[in-house]
């Protein structure tokens, strides 16, 4: 029954208009490490562009985060879904360039986001890499 739940819940949210979304633009950045702590530089390539949504259906909650553009890259993205009091209430995490998390919550909710992706791959102790980096909280009725 729940996957039936969640299935409509997609469908219904192609169909529906968001209760909140956010969209930014996020360079690529380079870090290189001196010391402790990374120096950081904007790099000139095309940014990544980040969409989060919100959906409701009555108390069913859907988030959906994609990262389109950029250069190819591979990495994490993360959903953490809360409710009003801020308690978390349904999560996803993956690679790729979409992500989406379901609960059953009250309104108003809200949703942890975060977009960690890098054309480089891992080089273990390499002292510089390139990396999209963004993360925010996006919560019901802001646009």
């Amino acid at each position: 029954m729940r996957f039936l739940g969640l299935l409509l819940l997609i469908l219904l949210s192609a169909c529906e208009a968001p209760v909140a979304e956010h969209r930014e633009e996020v360079p690529l950045r380079l870090f290189r490490w001196e010391g402790k702590s990374p120096r950081v530089e904007v790099l000139p390539a095309e940014p990544l562009r980040v969409e989060v949504r919100l959906y409701r259906a009555g108390r069913e909650l859907s988030a959906h985060l994609r990262a389109l553009g950029g250069l190819e890259a591979e990495g994490d993205l993360a959903l953490v879904l809360e409710g009003p009091g801020g308690e978390a209430a349904g999560e996803a995490f993956g690679s790729g360039r979409f992500l989406q998390a379901w609960a059953l919550l009250p309104a108003p909710a809200c949703a942890f986001w975060l977009v960690s992706l890098s054309p480089d791959p891992f080089l273990g102790e390499a002292l510089e890499v390139r990396s999209y980096e963004a993360s925010g909280r996006l919560c019901e009725g802001e646009r």
